[in-house]
């Protein structure tokens, strides 16, 4: 009975050495990408005949997103991925 409580008592050391360990693990931060951030002031609601737009699913809906400058550096920082 002494060997089983042992054991048992061994395989809960070795089980929080292991989630310890995990916790503690370090883990590389993820690479900034300016491209990812797009200022408030660029944002705007107002749709506008003379330029493109990209329709894209968020969970609330369809949006439109405009094919301006940013866009197309978007694009080209993904193509680069």
């Amino acid at each position: 009975m002494k060997s089983a409580q042992t054991w048992g008592i061994a395989a809960f050391l070795a089980l929080l050495i292991d989630r310890i360990s995990q916790a503690v693990r370090l883990r590389p931060w993820p690479v900034f990408n300016p491209a990812q951030i797009r200022r408030y002031e660029g944002a705007t609601r107002e749709l506008r005949l003379d330029m493109p737009y990209y329709p894209a699913q968020t969970a609330r809906g369809y949006v439109l997103i405009p094919r301006d400058g940013y866009f197309q550096q978007t694009e080209e920082v993904l193509e680069q991925l």
